[in-house]
């Protein structure tokens, strides 16, 4: 058996990433998966049967698991338990169309091939230091067309949104799940820092997608450089992975040397692009 547990203190994308990886180690160890299901999701509430094991609970809740996934002989045996971690999208990837399926929702909006989605997180990444730097939207929507700009954020009244006004961009009401109904049905996103973006854009059929990439140590739980193991950049051809992007009222560090060869030589598939 495989059982995920939830931090409460987390949010909704942390949540998620539990749920799929035990999810995806439960059919490929033929375990049960032992779980709450996740509000709006409705198909995790299914009922996944397979190996129930006795014996001492072995603890997955490292950054980093399992080094190679998805070679799991190790865990074959074994009761296992998940509590946190699996932040990293090579996890995932090769099982992206299996995975759209268990956490599919109905679209809940009808948009334009052109139109674009913009996700923004503020609230508590406010405080935290978090926020992106308005030049890493501004400076994307004035190299790309679009037919209309959407907007979807936690705090639609926050100042920092003036920063978009000249592009008009339409908010869309709504939070949580109802946000994710509603993103999943762009097909051009810029996502932003946060892992619930992260999910909606990664089961979404989004044809273009740029990727805030974040420079030095400041957010670990996002891209590279902090925790090596966790790593959510996107190795796929609709996705442009977006470099030296300043925190919004924070020192930002130039990218180190380092940091442009590892962009330059990610992945096979996806793009790369450097602010000014």
């Amino acid at each position: 058996m495989i059982e995920v547990l939830y931090n409460q203190g987390c949010h909704l994308g942390n949540h998620l990433y539990l749920y799929v990886a035990g999810r995806l180690l439960a059919r490929r160890l033929g375990l049960t998966l032992k779980t709450d299901p996740i509000d709006g999701f409705s198909r995790t509430k299914d009922v996944i049967n397979g190996q129930t094991i006795d014996g001492q609970v072995e603890i997955l809740d490292s950054a980093d698991p399992i080094p190679l996934w998805p070679e799991v002989d190790g865990l074959i045996g074994k009761k296992l338990r998940i509590t946190q971690g699996f932040v990293n999208s090579r996890y995932f990837i090769k099982d992206r169309d299996i995975i759209k399926t268990w956490l599919a929702t109905n679209q809940a909006m009808s948009v334009d091939e052109e139109d674009v989605l913009i996700n923004i997180r503020l609230g508590d990444f406010v405080p935290l230091g978090l926020v992106l730097d308005p030049s890493y939207y501004t400076h994307i929507l004035e190299r790309i067309k679009f037919r209309k700009l959407y907007l979807m954020t936690d705090d639609p009244s926050h100042e920092y949104l003036n920063n978009i006004k000249k592009f008009n961009p339409i908010l869309i009401p709504g939070y949580g799940v109802e946000h994710f109904r509603k993103a999943i049905s762009f097909k051009r996103i810029i996502m932003s820092n946060s892992t619930f973006c992260w999910w909606f854009t990664f089961v979404s059929d989004a044809h273009e997608i740029f990727f805030p990439m974040i420079n030095g140590n400041r957010c670990g739980s996002w891209c590279i450089s902090h925790l090596p193991a966790i790593d959510l950049r996107l190795d796929l051809p609709e996705v442009t992975h977006v470099y030296n992007i300043p925190n919004w009222n924070s020192p930002c560090p130039n990218p180190t040397d380092q940091e442009k060869e590892e962009a330059i030589s990610f992945g096979k598939k996806s793009k790369t692009l450097f602010l000014p």
